[in-house]
């Protein structure tokens, strides 16, 4: 019986004015998407690959001794653009691309020969010097807005009426005479919109790819495919959760223009208002450091690490290749290496700082599920902010790789004094360009999955209270 209702109702979607319409507004949507797209995977490509090149060659030229390897660190470390970055843009030109291992700014030199200069130290740069935040912002429609956005007002659309218009035609009462449950019923509508509306998303994404595909925009391998995949589905979930406030709506409602009303009414506010408005008022909830007061907080530091070595005690005690180290180059050293690791520490708190205030505005944007379903789209698709924060574990890993492999190499070393920071009680060997650990930057299928499965409940959560309102409300419904 399920089956022969749905087949009614899809008939009725087919031969209407709104199945014409959303048709022609997703290909017309995809198509825009797929062409503005074209080449732009194969420049990013391009310009990521020279970058890494030009970074592994500074790194090669480095390789002749080893100090210069302590002092210059593994270079900039580049995010690997997301072949999937057409599905959800993610306002990956207001993130940072990179993050660099660099030279510390400390250094001091005396008359008396003394020179001391820092050691490498991570650094996270800004994406934009007048920007002192990484807060994504989006411009470009894409996959992202075309399912957070047009597929929910879409499912609103198909569904307005589908219990107001047969109450008040009376079709509703002739139907529920017979011996057909009321869920048959609602099942049979909710399926009935889920398969129209979700067959034309299906054909105007796979026109879509078609496109990208065939012009080798992108290079889609098994793990891209399989995102994809999850993305489709969380699509469908999505479009779920509507369908069925449209049924919730139009079940408690007996005139199908006030459900119309009140459903856009409901979209306007959850779907557009909610997720910009909140976002803007939370995210100063946790306000982060100015860049007047970072530089403030940073001198702050050099003076309480000057007061607690007094350095200027050993300005006359040159560091030397002496070996057990002397007392003058174990000090250096000391201070030298607090220094950078000191300086390391201050910029993770302020990214620590800026991750925590947008993950606040995120968890309360997700009262709407038009965030959520966009930050799931992110998370698949290795685009936006939490694809950000994945790549910085992989510079923190490697950040302690790169380092443990440098202090194990001058180890070593017998002709070391085994004192690490001035130059005097650092290695002076040739290190083979193979041995060292190199960075590399991936989205994997698990990776993605587990940033989004947090997404993806709460998503099933809405459709399930949803449809669990949806259900009682119809079934209390007067015919």
């Amino acid at each position: 019986m399920i089956w022969h209702i749905t087949k009614r109702e899809l008939y009725d979607h087919l031969n209407s004015l709104r199945f014409a319409f959303t048709t022609v507004l997703l290909i017309a949507l995809m198509l825009v998407n797929a062409i503005g797209y074209l080449g732009e995977y194969t420049a990013q490509s391009t310009e990521y690959q020279k970058k890494i090149s030009a970074s592994l060659d500074k790194m090669r030229s480095n390789a002749d001794n080893l100090y210069n390897l302590f002092r210059e660190g593994p270079g900039t470390l580049y995010k690997k653009p997301s072949a999937l970055s057409f599905c959800v843009n993610g306002g990956e030109a207001f993130i940072p691309e990179s993050a660099e291992g660099v030279r510390s700014s400390f250094g001091i030199s005396s008359d008396d020969g003394l020179s001391i200069e820092g050691i490498w130290q991570m650094a996270y740069p800004q994406s934009n010097p007048n920007l002192w935040n990484i807060m994504p912002d989006y411009t470009n429609t894409d996959w992202g807005d075309i399912i957070s956005i047009v597929l929910s007002l879409v499912a609103v659309l198909f569904t307005f009426d589908a219990i107001s218009s047969e109450r008040e035609r009376g079709t509703l009462r002739l139907t529920l005479s017979n011996s057909i449950s009321r869920g048959t019923v609602l099942v049979s509508k909710f399926l009935a919109a889920l398969v129209t509306i979700s067959i034309l998303f299906l054909i105007a994404a796979l026109i879509n790819l078609f496109l990208l595909y065939t012009s080798g925009s992108v290079l889609l391998g098994p793990s891209e495919w399989g995102r994809l995949g999850v993305i489709v589905l969380i699509a469908f979930i999505y479009l779920s959760i509507f369908i069925t406030l449209g049924l919730l709506i139009s079940s408690r409602v007996s005139n199908s223009s006030t459900s119309l009303t009140i459903l856009l009414l409901i979209w306007t506010v959850w779907v557009v208002l909610l997720p910009s408005t909140l976002g803007a008022l939370t995210s100063g909830l946790q306000p982060t450091m100015t860049s007047d007061e970072f530089g403030a907080h940073r001198q702050e530091m050099h003076n309480n690490l000057d007061a607690q070595y007094d350095f200027r005690r050993y300005t006359d005690n040159i560091p030397s290749r002496q070996i057990p180290a002397t007392e003058g180059t174990l000090f250096w050293s000391k201070y030298v290496t607090e220094y950078a690791k000191r300086e390391e520490k201050l910029s993770e708190e302020h990214l620590n700082a800026q991750i925590a205030q947008i993950q606040l505005a995120r968890s309360i944007t997700r009262i709407s599920p038009a965030s959520s379903v966009r930050y799931a789209i992110e998370s698949m698709a290795g685009t936006g902010f939490t694809r950000h924060v994945q790549f910085l574990g992989h510079v923190r890993r490697y950040g302690n790789e790169f380092r443990t492999f440098l202090i194990e190499t001058d180890r070593a070393d017998p002709e070391s004094p085994h004192a690490i920071g001035p130059e005097e009680g650092t290695s002076q060997k040739p290190v083979r360009f193979e041995s060292i650990p190199k960075f590399e930057d991936r989205v994997s299928f698990s990776g993605a999955y587990n940033a989004a499965v947090t997404d993806i409940l709460l998503l099933l959560l809405f459709f399930a209270v949803l449809f669990a309102s949806a259900y009682l409300a119809f079934v209390r419904v007067e015919v």
